[in-house]
């Protein structure tokens, strides 16, 4: 096996926090600017976001999915 194919898979590509820092502020100007072109107002943006944040929360806690 090539050390690609034994590569931990879950964990982060980011090395540094610093690249870190970045990606993630890319990742959230994309990701607004995706919704805003769907036509998502700023409500709407919101609402969804605090859906996410919720999902995340359920999964922290063992045991509990929802979904």
């Amino acid at each position: 096996m090539s050390a690609q194919q034994t590569r931990n898979v879950s964990r982060s590509p980011y090395e540094s926090s610093a690249d870190w820092g970045r990606a993630r502020g890319i990742l959230a100007r994309s990701f607004y600017k995706e919704l805003q072109a769907n036509g998502l107002d700023p409500r709407q943006i919101v609402e969804l976001s605090n859906e996410l944040l919720q999902l995340v929360s359920d999964d922290l806690v063992p045991g509990k999915r929802p979904w």
